[in-house]
């Protein structure tokens, strides 16, 4: 654990700012710190604070949890901040980092045979070694321009690989104590156990605060929401009846008309309200030889008279349902 401690300061000293290391180190002495105390600590407000941390989670050298705390005097819980450092996640993102700088270096690098090798002293001109095969003087290779001995410069004969070699030596404190973590077993920490292991802060007497407890989120906690609990059937039963039993199929009819009874209409909906009168019929026995005495109908059509003071006078009409001559009568004034 001390291992992993070491690289993580290492690492913030090197590459990170003043603030952000100051915060890293809070972390690794206080194992978990709430915001409003890491705030008091590092003399910032908690708009800046968690502006600050949000880039330190993103390189996941810290990690920050929530949960719900109730404060002496309120009766609704309140979520607070904790800020804590899970150091398995903080070695792989350092690794992660070394590997990418690496690759990205070794991306630099020049062919051999694009790399110019040598340089004139006098006009400062360059030249590959594919290029001064052809100007041998007697003490080496001479420029093509004025004629002077070239010089081979270490710097410009490969400067990727230059670059490569000075960022390993750079690196080397983080890969040799990389290595020593790798022997090492770095044990897991979640927030129970860093809450667990932390140091308190003492307050001033202007700076005190008031305390809060944390609220129990178990999962027998009732739903929010009525109804969602106890739904659906407890149990499934299947019968599996025989249709042939006379019996039942009886039941099932009287069931049924029983249904139809106490649904039906009442009679002030299923009768007319208009009287129906009825006449009566001739005996069965009545000689059917005898003919009918057609139907008659009685229309009554208005008739207009040629004079203009006249009154409108109407006609009575008796039609017969067969072919017999139409009834005419007077008018009727």
């Amino acid at each position: 654990m001390e291992v992993a401690q070491t690289l993580v300061r290492a690492v913030m000293r090197a590459f990170y700012t003043t603030p952000e290391i100051l915060v890293i180190e809070a972390l690794v002495t206080h194992s978990a710190l709430r915001d409003d105390e890491l705030a008091y600590l590092m003399k910032m407000n908690l708009k800046d604070l968690h502006r600050l941390c949000a880039g330190l989670r993103d390189a996941r050298f810290l990690v920050v949890h929530t949960r719900p705390e109730m404060q002496q005097g309120k009766t609704r819980p309140s979520n607070r901040t904790y800020y804590y450092i899970d150091y398995r996640q903080t070695i792989d993102a350092i690794k992660w980092r070394v590997y990418k700088t690496d690759k990205d270096m070794q991306g630099v690098v020049q062919p051999a045979d694009e790399s110019k090798e040598y340089a004139c002293p006098r006009c400062h001109a360059q030249w590959t070694q594919l290029e001064v095969l052809d100007s041998v003087g007697p003490l080496g290779f001479t420029c093509g321009r004025c004629g002077t001995v070239l010089e081979r410069s270490r710097e410009q004969e490969a400067p990727g690989h230059h670059q490569l070699s000075r960022m390993n030596n750079q690196f080397k404190f983080m890969t040799d104590m990389l290595q020593e973590v790798d022997k090492a077993v770095v044990p897991e920490c979640s927030f129970d156990k860093a809450i667990a292991a932390a140091r308190p802060i003492v307050r001033e007497a202007t700076h005190e605060v008031l305390a809060s407890i944390p609220v129990d989120t178990g999962l027998n906690k009732p739903s929010a929401v009525k109804g969602l609990a106890n739904v659906g059937p407890k149990s499934m039963q299947v019968t599996i009846m025989d249709g042939g039993d006379e019996q039942e199929r009886l039941e099932e009819r009287k069931r049924k008309e029983r249904m139809l009874r106490e649904n039906a209409l009442p009679s002030w909906i299923t009768d007319s309200s208009v009287p129906v009168i009825h006449q009566p019929l001739e005996p069965a026995d009545a000689d059917d030889d005898q003919p009918q005495q057609p139907a008659k109908r009685v229309k009554l059509e208005p008739a207009v008279k040629a004079e203009p003071d006249a009154g409108a006078a109407v006609s009575v009409k008796v039609e017969l349902d067969e072919d017999e001559d139409e009834l005419e009568f007077e008018d009727v004034v």
